[in-house]
């Protein structure tokens, strides 16, 4: 039917476990991106508003199992990664780090460490050594909270869509409030694009899908990056003549060849 497909993805991604076999669900999982592999149409894929899309889920819709069809965006207020932060402090900022972290940053910290090596020294692991421990153990106990709370923090902010555009892993962050504007012209632009980049191969047959949409991307020049100026300019410009021009060109260059195959003692004659 030539429909442009989008999908609001909000998936926290799959178990992987036996209820999943099961279920069948890493089979239909499966079955999804080959289906998205073959869509010869745009492909739009956005985590709206609070929506996550972790682990599995991410790798069945990734635009790059189709970059010529497919874009992904999220809403400012989404999250996207593999894992959640609670799963990545678990793997990267574990017991061992945060108490390093604590006794390289926290002053009472730095001082009772000044103070265990001191009573370490003079007494060789007595009573006044064990105190000091023991005021170790409990800051670092009242310090655990914190410490988490701030590297929860920190790996959400890899969640969020500013560094997912800066990755590369989205092609833009967008707001809920503007987001059906934005879909409506960009979905406009692509649907004239791939009419045109149809033509042009009609005209030209030797010529590939990007060069036909590199083609079209130089009709409009300045208006590339701008939605709306490019359907604007896209509805406005001759194609008519410029697919003339590039049938003729294409006609010019099979002629050429087909002359160039003939021997040489029949070239005069097709000429005539």
């Amino acid at each position: 039917e030539n429909l442009p497909l989008m999908i609001f993805a909000n998936w926290r991604g799959f178990s992987g476990g036996t209820r999943d076999m099961y279920q069948e669900v890493l089979k239909f999982g499966a079955q999804i991106v080959d289906a998205l592999v073959e869509y010869q149409h745009p492909v739009f894929v956005y985590i709206p508003p609070g929506g996550e899309l972790r682990g599995g889920s991410w790798v069945v819709i990734d635009p790059t199992i189709n970059p010529e069809h497919m874009e992904m965006y999220a809403d400012v207020e989404s999250r996207g990664g593999i894992l959640e932060p609670a799963g990545i402090i678990e793997v990267k900022f574990r017991k061992p780090q945060q108490k390093e972290m604590m006794h390289r940053l926290d002053p009472e910290l730095k001082e009772l460490d000044g103070m265990l090596d001191s009573a370490t020294e003079l007494s060789g692991g007595s009573g006044a050594s064990k105190e000091v421990e023991a005021k170790i153990a409990a800051r670092e106990e009242k310090l655990g909270p914190v410490y988490t709370q701030i590297a929860s923090e920190f790996a959400d902010l890899h969640d969020r869509s500013g560094r997912m555009e800066a990755k590369g892993v989205i092609r833009k962050s967008l707001e809920w409030r503007n987001s059906r504007e934005f879909f409506y012209w960009r979905v406009r632009r692509l649907l004239l694009e791939e009419e045109c980049a149809s033509r042009i191969r009609e005209a030209d047959p030797q010529m590939t899908k990007a060069e036909a949409k590199s083609r079209i991307l130089g009709w409009m020049s300045s208006m590339v990056d701008d939605d709306k100026a490019a359907v604007v300019a896209l509805e406005g410009i001759p194609v008519d003549e410029y697919l003339q021009d590039i049938k003729v060109t294409a006609v010019k260059r099979e002629l050429k060849r087909l002359y160039e195959e003939l021997p040489e003692g029949d070239r005069a004659s097709a000429l005539q």
